[in-house]
This record gives structure tokens, sequence and C-alpha cells, in this order.
């Protein structure tokens, strides 16, 4: 396969897939279609089996690649920045939550996966397995830095991770509830109010 060729097939893939990532999102499993999938990425039916062979290795793609790159939104700046902890854990809070604002359908979309495909789910937490505790033990020992260096209270990666998951997650998933009862009539102003609060939270958790 020449440059070309290889250049195409990845710019073929990445349609099907951001086509599906939005039929997934929007209609779930059992509502998606292939064929409204291939027609918005302008490929054949047929051409879109060739990539996937099925429904589900599609989805359980997509799926893959949004846990993957929710996960990297958070861990990424505190890994690779050169900031000090603090300010590294507080970009990775902000990245992530900047991530969900920008793609609001992304938390209920993991519930329902989680709970109407729960072998989906299985099976790419188990893909994923090896590269998540690499990834925590490489928090692990930025924490555990900042720990040593007298900058931030000891804490544990899967604590630390979980937290800002769930602190994040939340406003999304309940903001047709909670919304109404806090007198927000703005979804803007709600998820500003939650991101400054979510942040303030994590980095009194860290506080000496």
């Amino acid at each position: 396969m020449d440059k070309q060729e290889s250049k195409t097939s990845v710019d073929t893939e990445q349609l099907i897939l951001q086509a599906a990532a939005k039929e997934f999102a929007t209609k779930g499993f059992d509502g998606a279609r292939t064929s409204a999938i291939a027609a918005e990425a302008g490929v054949t039916h047929a051409m879109l089996h060739y990539y996937f062979r099925t429904k589900e290795k599609l989805f359980e793609r997509i799926f893959k690649d949004k846990l993957q790159f929710l996960m990297n939104m958070v861990l990424s700046p505190i890994i690779n920045s050169g900031s000090s902890i603090k300010e590294k854990v507080r970009s990775g809070i902000e990245a992530h939550f900047d991530f969900l604002c920008r793609n609001r359908e992304l938390p209920v979309f993991f519930i329902t996966t989680i709970n109407s495909r729960p072998e989906s789910y299985a099976r790419v937490v188990e893909q994923m397995s090896q590269e998540v505790n690499c990834r925590l033990a490489d928090l692990q020992r930025e924490l555990d830095k900042g720990y040593a260096n007298g900058e931030i209270a000891e804490i544990e990666a899967r604590a630390l991770a979980i937290d800002v998951a769930s602190l994040n997650a939340f406003p999304f998933l309940a903001a047709p509830i909670m919304m109404p009862v806090m007198g927000f009539q703005d979804m803007d102003q709600y998820l500003a109010a939650r991101r400054k609060e979510n942040v303030e939270i994590i980095m009194k958790r860290l506080s000496l």
C-alpha cells in the first residue's frame, strides 16, 4: 500500500468513526443504524463493513476511543506538564471538564452503555486495563513526588481519578434536576459555577 492509499484508508476510517460517534451518542446502540452511519460518512454500506465488520465492533471502538480520550484529558497535563503538581492537577481537571462541555452527551452515553450493554463495557475495560494501570502508575509517581517535596497531601492516584471523573460528570447527568432546584436559568452559567467549584474541591483535598 503506497502513502496515498494509506492516507485515504485513514481518512475513510476517521469519517466513519466521526459519523458513528454522532449516531451512537444521539440514538444509542439499539437505535443507531449502520446505513445511516455510512450515509453520514459518505461511504457505501459495504465499505463500512469492510473497515469494522459489525455494528458491535464499531460501537466498541467508539466507546473505547471516548473513554481513552477522557482519561488522557485528565492524566496527560499531570504527567507531561513541567509546572508544579498543583497546577498540573488543576489543568487536568479543567481540561476534562471543558471537554465534557464540548461533548455534553458523553456522560449520559457512558451511563446508558454501561447499563444497557455491560458485555461491551467489560470487553473495552479488559482491552484498556494494561494502559490504564500504566497511566495510573505514572500519575502515582507524580503525586508521590509532589508529596515528598511537601507540595501536596498524600493521595492515591485511583482516588484522585475517581474524584475528578465523578465531580466533573455529575453536573451533566444532573442538570435537568439540579438547575431548577438551584435556581440556574442558563446551562453555561450552571456549568461555569460547577467547573470552579470542582477545581476548588480537589485543590482543598490536595492541600497540606
